[in-house]
């Protein structure tokens, strides 16, 4: 694994806790969103903001895509500006389908709505969006199993990294594939302080129905 890599991860150990600063917990009560507006802190100013079809509930956040009309989920991060060189992303998913089409696009974007790096799943693949394009990195099952990303962005190196495992849903494993691990360029070399994580549905016209269900996500800042 990438040495940077593993700094980042050291950010989501509870050893680590003085050397990075949480800047949202999806579930920092406990449970899931029950619908948009603020997300216990701190720090102060989380939200989480949708449109279309998404079902908040105590579980996981469900986003929704029946061909005309789809979910996007805004998680926005407080506590700006960060003061910060790297973020850290991690979060936990279940996409019902393996069909090329629609597309879930999780992407990291900061206040102008700039790009850093994103992740596209669909047709059976995990698809890394960077400044060097969009590139298959892994594959997942038609199962329903659950992908546990970790995702690092490196502004100052102009970098991101991710890590994905996959186990069978609901479980802490054994993974049912080997780890993806991949990194490219940062997409914005302007890119500035991480104002929110967007999962939305693209590529809906036309396309089957399906369900992404988003599990718990936290978002670190390096101190």
């Amino acid at each position: 694994m990438h040495n940077s890599l593993k700094i980042s991860l050291a950010c989501l150990s509870t050893l680590a806790v003085l050397g990075c600063t949480e800047v949202l917990d999806s579930q920092a009560n406990g449970a899931a969103p029950s619908g948009p507006g603020p997300l216990a802190g701190p720090p102060a100013g989380d939200s989480a903001s949708s449109s279309g079809n998404v079902i908040y509930n105590s579980g996981n956040t469900q986003l929704l895509a029946d061909g005309s009309s789809s979910g996007v989920l805004n998680l926005v991060t407080g506590g700006k500006p960060h003061n910060t060189d790297s973020y850290t992303i991690s979060f936990s998913g279940v996409k019902l389908t393996i069909t090329e089409e629609p597309v879930l696009a999780i992407d990291a974007l900061d206040t102008s709505g700039q790009l850093a790096c994103g992740l596209e799943i669909a047709g059976g693949e995990f698809r890394l969006v960077s400044g060097a394009g969009t590139s298959m990195i892994g594959t997942y099952s038609g199962n329903a199993d659950q992908h546990n990303v970790v995702m690092r962005l490196d502004l100052d190196g102009n970098r991101c990294f991710v890590v994905i495992t996959q186990v069978a849903q609901g479980t802490s494993g054994p993974q049912i594939q080997a780890p993806i691990e991949a990194n490219g360029p940062i997409f914005a070399s302007s890119f500035g302080d991480l104002d929110r994580l967007r999962v939305a549905w693209e590529e809906t016209a036309g396309a089957g129905a399906t369900s992404y269900f988003l599990g718990r996500t936290v978002i670190s800042k390096q101190n």
